[in-house]
C-alpha cells in the first residue's frame, strides 16, 4: 500500500498524470507519456542508459543528471534527474526517513513545483514523470524526468560570453532590454508567491527563438532547479531583496551599478514599501550579495577534503589521498617513487628547490593537457612541531587547501592534482602535493627584467603603454585579492607568474600561507605592498610605483589612507634593499 499526498491528487485533478505501482516502484506519469515508464528501468538505471546516446550531466554522491536525446519516436529529449539511495551505514538515511514523513523528497517537491508554475504561466521544463522506489519504510532511490528545454543555454553563461562589464551601441541596448525583461520576470515569480532559496542565474534558463515573428521578444526565461522552491502567500520584502542579491552576485562580472539600478526600477518599487531610493536597495543587496559570496566561498573551500562532484578522497594502507577527480592515483604514487629516486641520485634536471622543509621536483605528466607536474615534498617535521601536527592541519594540507581555495575565489595558481599524506600512529609524518607545473610563464622579477629595464630611450618610449598597462593590471589583480578577503603571507614578485598573451594574466605560487574569509587589515595590506616593493627590480621607477600604489588604493576605495600607507611602505622599505631572482640568481640593490 503506497501512502497518498494531498499534493499529488491536487496535480491528479489539473494534469490528470496516470499512477502506476509496478516491481515496487511507484510511477506517476504525465498523461501521453506513459511510455517513459518502459523506457527507463529504475531498478537498473545504468544498464537502461547504457543502450542510449547519453550524456552525463552532472554527478554527485547525492543525484546524477542526464540528457538523453530522441527518447521516443517523437523525438524527444529528456533531462533524467536520479536521486541515489544513501548507504545503509549512512545517519543522513534515517534522518531522511524522519523529514520525508513530513516534507516531499526533492523528486516530489520538482514534480510538484513545476506543475505549479505551469498553471500560473510561469515558464518552467515541462515535467514527465517520476518515479520512486520503497522498501518498507525507505524511500531507496527515485527520478524525475522532464521535457528538455530546446534551443536554450544558462543565463550565466550567456552573459558572460555577449556582456563584458561595460558595454556599447547594439550590445549595450541588447543587455538593457535583456535586464528589463529579466527584472518583469523574477517579478511575475514573486508576485506569484515563488520563492527560489537558491537563485542565481544557472537556474535561469534563456530560450532562443528562430522565428520570433508576430512575438514580442526574440527569447524566453524559464525557471529550473525547483526543488530549493518554496510556494508561499506572499513574498516579504527581505525574501526578494535576498533573491535580488544572489541574482546580482552571479552576474557580479557582467552587471555594472548601473545595470543593477536598471534592474530595480523595471521591477518597481512597490514591493520595497513604495521607496525611491534606488540607490540604497543597489546597496542593500550589493551587501547581502557580499555575505553570500562569503558563505558561498566558505563552503566550497572545504570541498577539497571530502567527497563531492570534483574531489575524491580514500585510504591506502598508511597513506591518506585527497585528490581531483578524473586521475589515476597509481600514476600518482608512481611519481611519489620518481621524485625519491631523483634524490637518491641528485638529480639536478629534476631537483627544483631542496631545503630543510620541503623539496619540489619536476616530471613529466602527459594527462587532460598537462604536460609537466611538480611534486612538492614537505618532510617530516622536527621536535614540537611533530607534536603539533597531531592537532592541527599539516603543512601539505594546509597548501593543499590553499591552493584549491586561489581557484574558488577566482585566482590563477598551479592547479593542485592530488594530495598525499604518510601517516604513522595518527600522526602525519611525510606529505606531497602534486601540481600542475605552470608553462609559458616568467616569474615577475624576471618578467620585468626582460620587458621593462632601460634598453635605450627608442626602446623604452616603445614600451611606456605597455608598462602602464602591466602596472595597472597588477594593481587590479592585487586589489581584487585584499577586497576578496585573501592575504598571502609571502607576496613576492618572484612567487608571482606573469604570462603575457592578449592582456596580462598573473598566476600565485608556493601557497603554503594563505588566509581567506576574513578582512584584510590596513598593516597586512601595507606588508603584502612592502613585499611587493622590496622583490621589484630597481628598474621599476619611483613613478612606475606610485602608479600601482594609486590604482591599487582607487580600487579598494582607501584614497583616505593613501598618505598613511605610502609612508609606511616607503619607510619600511628604505630600512631594507631590494632583493629579487633573475636568471643568474639572487641580486640585491640599494634604493
Amino acid at each position: 500500500m503506497v501512502a497518498t499526498y494531498p499534493w499529488l491528487w491536487n496535480m491528479q485533478n489539473t494534469t490528470t498524470p496516470t499512477k502506476v505501482t509496478e516491481n515496487g516502484i511507484v510511477w506517476t506519469v504525465r498523461k501521453g507519456y506513459e511510455n517513459l515508464q518502459d523506457t527507463l528501468n529504475l531498478n537498473n538505471l545504468q544498464s537502461t542508459l547504457q543502450e542510449k546516446p547519453y550524456t552525463l550531466i552532472k554527478d554527485t554522491k547525492v543525484r546524477s543528471v542526464f540528457f538523453i536525446p530522441n527518447i521516443d519516436t517523437h523525438n524527444r529529449n529528456i533531462y533524467v534527474k536520479y536521486f541515489k539511495e544513501r548507504a545503509p551505514r549512512d545517519f543522513n538515511r534515517y534522518l531522511d526517513f524522519v523529514k520525508h514523513l513530513f516534507i516531499h523528497t526533492k523528486a516530489e517537491t520538482e514534480w510538484d513545483v513545476g506543475n505549479r508554475l505551469l498553471s500560473k504561466d510561469i515558464n518552467t521544463a515541462l515535467p514527465l514523470a517520476i518515479a520512486e522506489k520503497r522498501s518498507w519504510i525507505f524511500r531507496k532511490n527515485s527520478l524525475l524526468i522532464t521535457q528538455a528545454i530546446s534551443n536554450s543555454e544558462c543565463l550565466m553563461d550567456f552573459f558572460q560570453s555577449s556582456f563584458h562589464g561595460t558595454s556599447s551601441g547594439d550590445e549595450s541596448i541588447r543587455k538593457d532590454h535583456l535586464i528589463h525583461d529579466l527584472a518583469l520576470f523574477v517579478k511575475e515569480i514573486h508576485s506569484k508567491g515563488f520563492f527560489h532559496s537558491d537563485f542565481h542565474a544557472g537556474n535561469v534558463l534563456i530560450q532562443f527563438h528562430h522565428d520570433h515573428t508576430g512575438q514580442d521578444q526574440p527569447y524566453s526565461l524559464y525557471l529550473i532547479d525547483l526543488h530549493h522552491v518554496k510556494v508561499l502567500k506572499s513574498l516579504s520584502r527581505l525574501k526578494i531583496l535576498y533573491n535580488i542579491a544572489q541574482l546580482f552576485n552571479s552576474l557580479s562580472s557582467s552587471l555594472t551599478q548601473s545595470d543593477k539600478r536598471q534592474f530595480f526600477q523595471s521591477y518597481g518599487n512597490d514591493s520595497f514599501g513604495n521607496t525611491k531610493d534606488i540607490e540604497g536597495l543597489v546597496d542593500q543587496a550589493d551587501t547581502l550579495s557580499s555575505r553570500l559570496r562569503f558563505t558561498h566561498y566558505k563552503s566550497r573551500l572545504k570541498r577539497c577534503l571530502k567527497k563531492s562532484s570534483l574531489f575524491s578522497k580514500k585510504r591506502l594502507n598508511s597513506f591518506k589521498i585527497f585528490f581531483r577527480k578524473g586521475y589515476d592515483t597509481e600514476r600518482f604514487f608512481n611519481l611519489i617513487e620518481s621524485h625519491n629516486n631523483a634524490l637518491v641520485h641528485k638529480s639536478c634536471d629534476r631537483i627544483l628547490k631542496h631545503d630543510r622543509k620541503t623539496i619540489l621536483t619536476r616530471h613529466p605528466f602527459k594527462d587532460k593537457g598537462i604536460h609537466n607536474v611538480i611534486v612538492k615534498h614537505y618532510k617530516t617535521p622536527r621536535g614540537l612541531s611533530l607534536i603539533k601536527n597531531s592537532f592541527r592541519k599539516s603543512s601539505g594540507k594546509r597548501a593543499w587547501i590553499s591552493g584549491n581555495g586561489l581557484l574558488v575565489y577566482g585566482f590563477g595558481t598551479a592547479l593542485p592534482l592530488t594530495l598525499i599524506e604518510k601517516r604513522m600512529l595518527g600522526v602525519v609524518t611525510d606529505s606531497y602535493i602534486i601540481m600542475e607545473e605552470v608553462s609559458h610563464s616568467l616569474e615577475m622579477d624576471r618578467y620585468i627584467l626582460k620587458h621593462f629595464s632601460d634598453q635605450g630611450e627608442s626602446k623604452f618610449a616603445t614600451m611606456i603603454k605597455k608598462r602602464r598597462s602591466f602596472l595597472d593590471h597588477f594593481a587590479q589583480i592585487i586589489a581584487k585579492m585584499h577586497n576578496k578577503g585573501v592575504f598571502h603571507h609571502d607576496l613576492k614578485s618572484c612567487n608571482i607568474m606573469v604570462t603575457d598573451n592578449s592582456s596580462f594574466d598573473f598566476t600565485f605560487l608556493d601557497f603554503d600561507n594563505i588566509r581567506f574569509g576574513k578582512h584584510v587589515s590596513i598593516q597586512e595590506r601595507i606588508r603584502n605592498l612592502t613585499q611587493i616593493n622590496l622583490s621589484t627590480p630597481g628598474c621599476m621607477t619611483l613613478k612606475d610605483r606610485l602608479r600601482f600604489l594609486g590604482t591599487y588604493l582607487r580600487q579598494c576605495n582607501l584614497q583616505e589612507e593613501k598618505r598613511k600607507i605610502r609612508n609606511e611602505v616607503a619607510t619600511i622599505s628604505k630600512g631594507e634593499k631590494i632583493l629579487y631572482v633573475s636568471c643568474k640568481g639572487d641580486v640585491t640593490e640599494d634604493w
